[in-house]
Formats: structure tokens, C-alpha cells, sequence
């Protein structure tokens, strides 16, 4: 029904466990909640064209205007997405698209894990220090050393700010 996650003897939140999966209030519980883990990458805002863009090395992901209104471009943020929502794409995509536009990444699968019907790419992402995780379903599955592209929905992101709470969020604790 509900769970309350406690940290260091605190609540940090209370609801349904997909509400906390989907909508987690802060860092801690982004990454307590779900297996495998949500990526976590350092980064900062900037503003390109009217469009709000989350930008570390490496990486350039539009972000939904709504979950970025109590954040400024000067506060170092973490982006976190969950791996099945990261989109792995055949390295022959790169053809078509260098990487450089926004909510689209290059990596180098660095390790595959063959889980069944779901199985866990690790790459490095390209032109950064991040290495990140994607859940994919495919029959296809790319290679250690190999080069992917990976597609960032906008949608799907979450933002925290340095002290760990979600950025856009107005929710409170219970």
C-alpha cells in the first residue's frame, strides 16, 4: 500500500512505492528506489533557443520547462534517469546523427550483462568521465568496445539540486 523510506533516522518520503519510483522527492530515494539503480550525472543548466538544457561533458539533454522552474543556471544539478528508460541504438544510427544534439548521447559499452529478457549495457559516455547504465529488451545487444548511440527522453529525466532535493517538485515529504 504506502512505504516510508527513512534515512539516517529521517523520513525522506511516504507513498505508494510506484509514486516513489516515479517521483522521487531527492536523490536518495531516486537511487534507493528500483533495481537497477537510476543514473546519476553532475552537470549544470543553460538556456539554447527558449529551451532549458542540461549540459556536463560529453552531454547536452533538453529538460521539460516544469522541471526547471525553481532551478538557475549558476547551481551545479545531477541528472538522473532510470536505465530502462535510456533508448540504445544500433551503432549504424551514428550515421545519422552525430551525438551533438540535444538528448543524445554516444558511449562505449565498456560491459554486458545477459540477464534473460532484459539485459544491462554499461558504457561510458563519450567526451565525459560518466559511465551510465541502460535496461534493454533487445535480441540485438552491442559488444564491449563497441560505439552506441543512446537516445535521453526529456521527459524522463529528473533533476536534484546540491543539496539532493528534486528540482520542479512542489510535493512535500508525506
Amino acid at each position: 500500500d504506502r512505504i516510508v523510506v527513512l534515512a539516517d533516522g529521517r523520513i525522506q518520503q511516504i507513498g505508494r512505492p510506484i509514486d516513489l519510483y516515479r517521483a522521487p522527492i531527492n536523490r536518495f530515494v531516486a537511487g534507493f528506489i528500483g533495481t537497477p539503480p537510476m543514473n546519476f550525472v553532475e552537470g549544470t543548466l543553460r538556456e539554447n533557443n527558449g529551451q532549458a538544457v542540461f549540459i556536463t561533458e560529453g552531454m547536452s539533454i533538453g529538460v521539460p520547462r516544469e522541471k526547471t522552474l525553481t532551478a538557475n543556471s549558476t547551481q551545479s544539478l545531477t541528472l538522473g534517469i532510470r536505465p530502462e528508460d535510456l533508448r540504445v541504438e544500433s551503432s549504424a544510427a551514428q550515421s545519422v546523427d552525430d551525438g551533438s544534439s540535444a538528448g543524445v548521447l554516444r558511449g562505449r559499452v565498456v560491459l554486458v550483462e545477459r540477464l534473460g529478457g532484459t539485459s544491462h549495457v554499461h558504457f561510458d559516455v563519450a567526451g565525459g568521465g560518466s559511465r551510465m547504465m541502460a535496461s534493454v529488451s533487445n535480441d540485438r545487444l552491442p559488444s564491449v568496445g563497441e560505439t552506441i548511440v543512446v537516445r535521453v527522453p526529456p521527459e524522463r529525466v529528473h533533476l536534484f539540486g546540491a543539496d539532493g532535493r528534486a528540482i520542479g517538485r512542489t510535493a512535500e515529504i508525506v
